[in-house]
């Protein structure tokens, strides 16, 4: 890619032509001049100047006429100007063809036009007669050509992809707010039982059973709730069955380490409970019972006074 040709053409096209790192060319329009023999026409010079407005527009004149994007005419003009401040700094000149070249002098940069260069601004042709206002009506007027439009793709995979993201943020969100708004409320998670331990008091053993005459709904009878639902009241709630003592004990002493107050309740001869000493309101016994269940792995838990 001739990068220093495209500044040419672009600078005769415009007047103009800024290149970050080299500067911004200009072309200045030399009066008329006379020799002491004839009359000299007037004359072009290329003059740099440090400054000048940053802009794409020699990029994009780039990449039109070479048929790639903008940002690969960038770079490739960036690489260009950093190659031809090295070569001046090596003293060398970098031309610009049929225009002139670029030198650097005491640490700046200047332009030195070419001695053969010549340029005419395009402007209206002079009529002489009617002959050639008539060749200049039927000349056809000149249209600019463009780059044919490349043909898109036939899916946008980019655009597909955003779609796609945009409805799972939305499926997400909106499965968020049900479950807050509407599956929250059928699906509170009841309180964690507070398990407190009495004070120092034996809790009293359910009387012994006859086995002859015990009957298996004995334990199933109503209890007798405090009239005052909001009283807060000391529950045992059966936690454990067992065929044997000692494995009721076993559970007890195992609570007890943690900081559960129980006791073992005999059934009959071959049944026992196990009952977890629960301080709650009467209004909260229900809580407890299920989260005992699941804690202890019992489904069947009783309330004792």
């Amino acid at each position: 890619m001739d990068i220093a040709k495209y500044i040419g053409l672009f600078l005769l096209k415009n007047h103009f032509c800024y290149v970050h790192g080299l500067g911004n060319m200009e072309l200045h329009k030399l009066p008329a001049s006379h020799d002491g023999k004839s009359l000299l026409a007037p004359s072009y010079e290329v003059v740099v100047t440090p400054g000048g407005s940053i802009d794409d527009n020699l990029a994009n004149f780039i990449a039109t006429n070479e048929q790639i994007s903008i940002s690969k005419a960038a770079n490739a003009l960036r690489d260009y100007s950093i190659q031809a401040r090295k070569d001046m700094a090596q003293g060398k000149e970098v031309p610009i063809p049929n225009i002139g070249r670029f030198i650097e002098e005491n640490g700046k940069v200047k332009f030195i036009t070419d001695d053969n260069f010549k340029f005419t601004p395009a402007g209206i042709p002079t009529i002489k007669n009617s002959k050639q206002l008539e060749e200049q009506n039927t000349r056809p007027a000149h249209k600019p050509s463009y780059p044919p439009p490349q043909k898109p793709d036939s899916v946008n995979w980019s655009m597909v992809i955003l779609v796609i993201v945009l409805l799972l943020i939305l499926g997400g969100a909106g499965y968020g707010i049900y479950y807050y708004t509407v599956g929250g409320k059928s699906a509170k998670t009841p309180p964690q039982p507070v398990v407190a331990p009495v004070k120092d008091t034996t809790p009293i053993a359910a009387p012994a059973i006859d086995t002859a005459h015990a009957q298996p709904d004995s334990l199933s009878m109503p209890l007798t709730m405090p009239a005052d639902s909001n009283q807060v009241t000391t529950f045992r709630m059966s936690v454990k069955a067992y065929h044997n003592k000692e494995m009721a004990d076993k559970r007890v002493k195992a609570m007890s380490v943690s900081g559960v107050h129980a006791d073992v309740m005999r059934v009959d001869s071959l049944n026992y409970l196990v009952l977890a000493s629960v301080t709650c309101r009467a209004m909260d016994t229900t809580h407890f019972k299920d989260s005992l269940g699941r804690l202890y792995g019992y489904k069947s838990v009783q309330i004792f006074r």
